[in-house]
């Protein structure tokens, strides 16, 4: 079962200051494994009319050792790996080193291999979402 927390969103919080324009959010998501080979935990689609840099994302596996990681955007049926990990330690963060740009329609995907039924998945997502101005 996937729980999503909100655990920031409001668009008030502008990026301007930062030299950016858009929307901050801070995201968690919990699951708790069946034993997938793999286990693709993905985030919400970016809406039409958006695009959204994640500037940090970490997924950590409270339970169990696993055999590897992936991060990355999945974009019209396909999976894009950006960063890789392998042999992942038990109730270790593991992060992206460069900012993940996503447009329309696509998504954040972390990919865990070697996951045993009942463990439990956290993974944190922060960034912004920017509206496209045509």
């Amino acid at each position: 079962m996937n729980q999503v927390v909100i655990l920031a969103e409001n668009p008030n919080w502008s990026m301007t200051a930062l030299g950016r324009q858009g929307n901050l959010f801070r995201r968690r998501i919990t699951v708790d494994s069946a034993a997938e080979a793999p286990l693709n935990i993905d985030d919400q689609d970016i809406k039409s009319g958006y695009m959204a840099g994640i500037t940090r994302i970490s997924i950590e596996n409270e339970t169990s050792d696993y055999t590897r990681l992936r991060i990355g955007v999945f974009s019209n049926g396909t999976f894009h790996p950006c960063e890789e990990e392998q042999n992942p330690n038990a109730d270790t963060l593991y992060w992206i080193s460069e900012e993940i740009f996503l447009g329309e329609g696509e998504r954040i995907r972390a990919e865990l291999t070697g996951t045993v039924a009942a463990d439990r998945i956290n993974v944190y997502i922060e960034g912004y979402i920017a509206r496209i101005i045509s």
